[in-house]
Formats: structure tokens, C-alpha cells, sequence
């Protein structure tokens, strides 16, 4: 074994055991998923051993393995690695590499010459170094070709952000926000490169992301149609391999026909970790909403529909490492794995609290205008609304919108009310409101039972599908 494998082994199968000591309900009912079960997860994935479940950590690695261990109980199919010849794992292995700068980027658009860290600042790393070419000056419906380099409008939209997703280069006003991250970045280490990234070790598609100030952009939006736009990242990989993990698990339809359609309920796993440098006392951000909530949701949702009878469409778990590095762990699953039977996916995230400016007992749906997804499953019960923070553009924050750029109706189904514990050391299990959490995941099983037994599709309505 692993050093540390047999004390990770251990605390699994204690956790195992506590969660097991409750027989459940009857299968398939609603009363099937307690309180008690999804506050023992909780405290467990939320508690301060877990040292908040940083992405690529050790503690996200347990988290999965706790996971993984239920499941394996549950009776699921694995589709995770394969260990020991044929058996296979439900956890799935990323290998990241990281990406580094050995010198302040530069780019030069016309006459001017601009340097990372003085006329502009390099928000992220790319997965390519090196762009030459004209400039695009894009506007909404201006179709952006792979590689390009992208001159961005002062103000985007979910639907701009998918637009300019293909091109290398996206060039963009400097935000007061992005002002105050790179200062605070810049008085802990003056002469800092660009941040280090990782991405997974496959065909990583990811633009390189610019930002100017008001004065050189206004420059640029003067520029004539085409000109030249050339930089260099000066990048390098890292030696030293780094991982994340994803859980993956399946049931497999009952119909020979319905079974070929796959319905993907998902969650992120990880969180920030603990910080050191955070002021007060406590270092550990927790992450019980964000998304222990999500996490446990699913977990529930796969006993439930595991112990209850058998769907005739096939379900497939998720649950993704890595989401608030970037979406890595679901953007080496949506790469590496065939997607066409895939239907529908329901990302669940920050379900633990209730949000005030939707009636009790609700939850929302992000880009719920979007798809026939949602309103069809309202319909059949769902308590699902449209989402009330539109500004906040969710629909493209979380690992949903990996699959919806694929083409997938996926949406994301949350009940977050915009509270102060975002990312804070506070979002503990403490914060969280147990009977809405627990009445938030019976209500919707019947509905996702439905969708996985109905020969029904959901669609994108007009111009709902991200570009």
C-alpha cells in the first residue's frame, strides 16, 4: 500500500458502517432518502478532516474514495479505471500537467508592444503559446474560428463568452475586480509571470485571456479591420505530474432501445482547500454548499434509484474533480469520453440552502429558457423556476456547460441565494438547512425517475443552444 493508504482505508470503512447503520425505507419511494443519511454524508465530505477538499489534493482524492466506496455497496457498474487486470475502479485518475511561464508574456498588436504585468495583464494561460494573426473585432453573431484572436465588447453575455470560446487570444477591457486580484497578487511576489495552470494531459482546448486598460482598448477598437496580432507566452511544461479524480458510475437500462439514451446527473466533488493566509482563526473553507450539497444530492439520487426499480433508460453518475480549478475534471471526461447517447445532464450545485428570492421549497434551474429540460420536468414535479440571478451568468459557471457546448441539453439545479459564505471559511455543515436539503433531493426523484423510464427527449428551444 500507498503511505497513508491503510489510515484512508480505515476512515472509509468506519464512515461506511455509520451511514449503513440505518436500514432504508422502502425502494424507489421518496422516503427512502432521510435526513439523517444526507447529514452523515455531509459531515462527513464538509467536515474539517476533510481540510475542504482542495482540487487535485489528497483530501479530493478521499472524498472520491468515499464516494466510490458507496457506490461499490450500491451495487453500480464501475466506469473508472481499471485496477488489477480486469477489475475496475468507479474513481477515475486525471494525470495534469502544468503549464509555466519563463518570461513576462508579450504581445504586439500594430505599433504597440505590451508586456504582462505592466501594459496588460495575463488573466489565464492557454493551451497554445504562440498566436499570429488578424485581429477579430467581435460583435454578437460574428462566427469566431478556431485559434483566432479576439478583441472582446466591454460587456459579454453567457451566449458571447460560448461564442468566443474557440479562439487563442481574447483581448479584454481591464475590470476594477481583475485590477484588485492582480495588485494583491503582484505585493506578494513584484515580478510574478502569469499564474501557473493546469490542464489535463489531453488536447486541452483553453484561450489565453488578456487584460488592457480602458485607454490601450479603445486603441485596439480603433485598429483597422485585420490587423496584426502576434504573441508569445513563452511557456513550458512542468516535469512533475500532478492528479485530480473523478467518480464515475452507471446503471444500465432495462429496455434494449430506451437503454442507448444516457442521462448524466453530475456534481463537483472538490473545493478550496485550506488557506493559510486567511484572515481569523479558521484556514478551512469547508465547502458544505459549495458543493458537498451537490455532491451528496447525486449520491442519493444513484441509492435511490439503485435500490428502487430498475430504469429502462440508462443513468450515469458523475461526480467531477477539480471544478474550481477551471472544470478540469469534467473537461477530461467530456473529452475523452463518446457523448452521442447522451440526453440530458442535471448538474446539481449549492442545494443546502433555500433561496429567498424564490418561493419555499424551490429550487432554480440555470438556462431553464433555454432547453425543454426543465419546463418538462416542472410538469412532472420538479419544484425547478427559472434562475433569479441572471447577472451572474451560472449557466456557463459550472461543469454544465461543458456538455451544452457538446450540444447537450445540461443545466445546472441549484437553490444558492447569493450568500456571504461563498468561498468562505464559513460554508460549514452548520449553515446548512437540513429539511430544505433533504425535501430540495426527494423532490426531485420522481421527476428524474420519469425522464430515465420516458421515451421523451428534451431539446433546445431557439437560439438556446450556446454557440
Amino acid at each position: 500500500m500507498r503511505p497513508g493508504t491503510l489510515v484512508l482505508a480505515a476512515v472509509l470503512a468506519i464512515a461506511a458502517v455509520h451511514l449503513s447503520a440505518r436500514q432504508p425505507a422502502q425502494p424507489g419511494t421518496a422516503a427512502a432518502i432521510t435526513e439523517e443519511s444526507i447529514r452523515g454524508h455531509m459531515e462527513f465530505l464538509a467536515g474539517d478532516a476533510m481540510n475542504g477538499r482542495g482540487s487535485g489534493t489528497r483530501d479530493e482524492w478521499m472524498a472520491a474514495e468515499y464516494i466510490a466506496s458507496h457506490l461499490r455497496r450500491w451495487g453500480l457498474e464501475p466506469l473508472g479505471d481499471r485496477r488489477g487486470g480486469q477489475l475496475r475502479s468507479f474513481v477515475q485518475q486525471i494525470e495534469l500537467r502544468t503549464v509555466e511561464t519563463t518570461a513576462p508574456p508579450v504581445l504586439t498588436v500594430g505599433n504597440l508592444t505590451l508586456t504582462h504585468g505592466r501594459e496588460m495583464i495575463v488573466q489565464t494561460l492557454g493551451s497554445v503559446a504562440k498566436v499570429s494573426g488578424p485581429l477579430v473585432v467581435y460583435k454578437p453573431g460574428v462566427r469566431i474560428a478556431a485559434g483566432a484572436s479576439v478583441l472582446a465588447p466591454e460587456t459579454t453575455s453567457a451566449d458571447d463568452r460560448a461564442a468566443i470560446a474557440p479562439a487563442s487570444l481574447v483581448i479584454a477591457p481591464e475590470t476594477a475586480a481583475v485590477r484588485q486580484r492582480w495588485d494583491a497578487a503582484a505585493s506578494r511576489l513584484p515580478a510574478a509571470p502569469a499564474r501557473p495552470v493546469d490542464l489535463p494531459a489531453i488536447a486541452a482546448s483553453r484561450p489565453t485571456t488578456v487584460f488592457v486598460d480602458p485607454a490601450t482598448y479603445a486603441v485596439l477598437a480603433a485598429l483597422p479591420a485585420g490587423a496584426l496580432v502576434n504573441y508569445d507566452a513563452a511557456t513550458t511544461w512542468g516535469d512533475t505530474p500532478s492528479y485530480t479524480w473523478n467518480v464515475i458510475a452507471q446503471l444500465t437500462g432495462t429496455d434494449e432501445t430506451l437503454r442507448r439514451n444516457i442521462i448524466l446527473l453530475s456534481a463537483h466533488l472538490d473545493h478550496v482547500g485550506a488557506r493559510p493566509d486567511a484572515p481569523g482563526a479558521d484556514k478551512i473553507f469547508n465547502g458544505a454548499d459549495d458543493d458537498a450539497s451537490g455532491t451528496v444530492a447525486v449520491l442519493e439520487l444513484a441509492r435511490a434509484m439503485a435500490e428502487g426499480p430498475k430504469p429502462t433508460r440508462t443513468l450515469v453518475f458523475a461526480w467531477f474533480g477539480s471544478e474550481e480549478r477551471g472544470g478540469l475534471g469534467s473537461h477530461y471526461f467530456a473529452e475523452s469520453t463518446p457523448l452521442g447517447n447522451v440526453i440530458a445532464n442535471l448538474q446539481f450545485e449549492m442545494i443546502g440552502r433555500p433561496d429567498p428570492k424564490v418561493p419555499a421549497k424551490t429550487l432554480w434551474l440555470t438556462g431553464y429558457e433555454r432547453s425543454t429540460l426543465g419546463p418538462e420536468l416542472a410538469k412532472h414535479g420538479a419544484r425547478l423556476v427559472r434562475d433569479p440571478h441572471p447577472d451572474q451568468n451560472f449557466f456557463t459557471r459550472s461543469d454544465n456547460i461543458r456538455f451544452a457546448r457538446k450540444g447537450i441539453p445540461a443545466h445546472t439545479v441549484s437553490s444558492y441565494g447569493l450568500h456571504k459564505e461563498y468561498h468562505q471559511p464559513g460554508d460549514e455543515v452548520s449553515t446548512i438547512d437540513f429539511p430544505h436539503m433533504t425535501e430540495a433531493i426527494r423532490s426531485m426523484l420522481e421527476p428524474v425517475r420519469w425522464l430515465a423510464n420516458d421515451p421523451w427527449k428534451p431539446e433546445w428551444l431557439p437560439g438556446g443552444r450556446p454557440r
